[in-house]
């Protein structure tokens, strides 16, 4: 099964406004957008909310050069990273802007021995380079990165539900149309019940 074959990568926005997100994390993000800024991040909050669909819409739209770093399969290759980071974010962008590095699943990296490394390159790489954490849990990240990051919660608040909900709903559908599926409203709904907010797990369990 291809990548572009997953609807979860085939219709995976490329924008901020295209994202589905509580309000304040999306008005947060718009005006990084709006300011033409990138600045360090820890995304936290639970598995399938669009973190790195989000930190990848950030760079795309600001025109930022970016590198993902799966932090579940090389979080303990500190010799990896450090070759891998420091080859990438000590060279200047061709496109003028910053250079982002994403740390996906961060809290799978080692917090013994990468993370106080990673603290290192945020300041050695600050005039060329920004860097961006997602985790599931922020308190697996140590402390020195949170406070070289602005921390962003994906968490969806009780009030906000209904709304998200819905937006999803609304996504699902215009995918399944957008395919020529033939679709049960009921069944959609059941799946959107059963596994929010994973928005990923939705989708491929639609597919």
């Amino acid at each position: 099964m291809t990548q572009e074959f997953l609807f979860v990568e085939k219709y995976r926005p490329q924008s901020i406004e295209n994202t589905i997100l509580p309000k304040g994390v999306k008005k947060t993000f718009t005006e990084f957008v709006s300011n033409q800024e990138i600045p360090n991040l820890l995304l936290c909050g639970t598995a399938g909310t669009g973190k790195p669909t989000v930190a990848k819409a950030l760079c795309g739209e600001l025109g930022a050069d970016f590198i993902v770093i799966n932090g579940s399969d090389e979080g303990r290759l500190i010799d990896t990273l450090r070759t891998k980071i420091k080859n990438f974010a000590s060279t200047v962008s061709l496109s003028g802007g910053p250079k982002v590095v994403i740390l996906d699943e961060a809290d799978y990296i080692s917090a013994e021995s990468v993370q106080p490394a990673l603290r290192m390159f945020i300041e050695e790489f600050s005039s060329n380079c920004r860097f961006i954490f997602t985790c599931n849990y922020k308190n697996r990240i140590i402390q020195p990165l949170h406070s070289r990051c602005s921390v962003i919660d994906f968490t969806i608040e009780a009030g906000q539900k209904p709304q998200i909900a819905s937006q999803i709903y609304q996504r699902i559908l215009q995918i399944l149309t957008d395919e020529n599926v033939d679709y049960n409203e009921k069944v959609v709904v059941e799946v959107i019940n059963k596994f929010f907010p994973d928005f990923r797990r939705m989708l491929n369990e639609i597919q």
